[in-house]
């Protein structure tokens, strides 16, 4: 099962709210429902979900929609599979149109979810008739399907304005998407929707990641700044043997000597450390300072050769 499955699978069984009900199937009809006019008028709506043909059907029920008719068929040809066809008689368009908050143009009155609870409604709805997300161990993408950029263009607009949610919208084939890629945006959008499980995972694969990138970058620097402190070791420890060579490290003054001699013993050590074990202790910007100046006297004589 695909993770939007399990999101979807997530939303269904979540308790429908009397309140949010309208709201929640003016979502379904915006995105997949059409309207047949004849002897008597019906709405279709075309679903892929068992669960969600099952919630839609409950939807309908509370809403006292009880005359419902539910098909279904294998679609081979698209590669899409079993695809559930719900049909709705209804007595008067108008009327049943404005009751769930749209108008006989398809348009959503901006009254009926003017209330972020019911906006909120709304968006499940869509995700689960046109939504879908990635798992989030892959990659970050979340996105909604629509022919019409102007429906898209409404829900950035309501989504940035209600609760700061930035999307994107791009020009498909047959029509819109609208898009998520940020995983902490997709993570507060599951949380609007109510899919608060599959939001705490994509938090949890987003820490994951996270605390893997901060342990690399660490590691990279310790292993970078091991690299620069051993060869500046090396380069000190040369230094100190050549001048050892060529004139004693007892003739050095005796601040220099004693951290010569700490540095041929203590290879591996780092400034700060041999700093500290001096009498009396000096910091690491002192240390350095003494050893720079045997690697000094070194260059000195290389360049008067």
């Amino acid at each position: 099962m695909s993770f939007t499955s399990d999101v979807k699978e997530e939303l269904c069984a979540l308790p429908i709210k009397p309140l949010s009900v309208k709201a929640e199937f003016a979502g379904f009809l915006k995105f997949k429902g059409t309207l047949e006019i004849g002897k008597r008028s019906h709405f279709e709506l075309i679903v892929k979900n068992t669960c969600v043909a099952r919630r839609v059907k409950k939807i309908l029920n509370l809403m006292h929609q009880g005359d419902v008719d539910i098909f279904y068929h294998q679609e081979k040809r698209l590669n899409v599979g079993r695809l559930f066809l719900l049909r709705i008689a209804v007595d008067d368009i108008k009327e049943f149109l404005n009751d769930i908050g749209l108008n006989t143009l398809g348009e959503v009155n901006e009254q009926s979810v003017s209330d972020p609870t019911l906006f909120a409604a709304f968006m499940r709805g869509v995700f689960l008739s046109s939504g879908s997300v990635t798992n989030p161990v892959q990659h970050h993408h979340l996105e909604i399907y629509h022919r019409k950029v102007e429906t898209l263009n409404w829900i950035l607009k309501r989504l940035q304005s209600f609760f700061g949610i930035i999307g994107h919208i791009v020009d498909v084939r047959y029509g819109y998407r609208f898009y998520i890629k940020n995983g902490d945006t997709i993570e507060e959008f599951l949380n609007l929707i109510g899919a608060m499980r599959a939001a705490n995972l994509v938090h949890s694969v987003m820490m994951m990641n996270r605390i893997r990138s901060n342990v690399t970058r660490s590691v990279n620097f310790i292993e970078a700044n091991s690299k620069r402190s051993g060869t500046a070791s090396l380069k000190q420890i040369d230094a100190i043997m050549e001048i050892d060579r060529r004139i004693g490290l007892e003739n050095l003054p005796p601040e220099l000597y004693k951290a010569a001699k700490l540095r041929l013993e203590n290879p591996a050590i780092s400034l700060r450390e041999l700093g500290s074990m001096l009498s009396p202790p000096v910091s690491k910007s002192v240390v350095h300072r003494r050893l720079g100046k045997i690697l000094q006297k070194v260059q000195s004589k290389e360049d008067q050769k």
